[in-house]
């Protein structure tokens, strides 16, 4: 007969166990790869000349560009967002060009070209007046 509780206490404290780690991983997944829209513009006086990348090990990755940027949101919010583009001279970003990036809490998830007609008008009073 004492079986029946430490069974239904060991079954409580594993359902708790199971829907907390659920509920981190839903948490974590969210932070790091659920992006919000961000847009901004690569600053004119940027050399967009590729240059060697490195892993944090010191190991060669291959040519690319590391842009560290200010971009808004459509309400004109800031956020700083930082990422690696590994390719060629005619694949990266070039000074002037405007972006629309997807960034989480943590990193940013893509980006992509876009016009300047494509950036919402509060994004686009901030990337101007900065």
């Amino acid at each position: 007969m004492k079986r029946k509780p430490v069974f239904l206490t060991i079954a409580v404290i594993a359902i708790v166990l199971v829907a907390a780690v659920a509920l981190w991983g839903k948490q974590y997944y969210e932070d790091r790869y659920v992006g919000a829209s961000y847009y901004a513009m690569v600053p004119l006086d940027l050399d967009a000349t590729p240059e060697m990348m490195y892993s944090m090990s010191g190991g060669e990755v291959g040519l690319g560009r590391e842009y560290v940027l200010t971009a808004y949101n459509e309400h004109g919010e800031a956020k700083a967002v930082e990422f690696n583009v590994y390719a060629d001279r005619s694949n990266l970003p070039q000074p002037g060009a405007f972006l629309h990036i997807s960034a989480s809490k943590q990193l940013v998830v893509r980006w992509n070209l876009t016009d300047e007609g494509s950036v919402p008008e509060e994004a686009l009073n901030m990337i101007k007046s900065n």
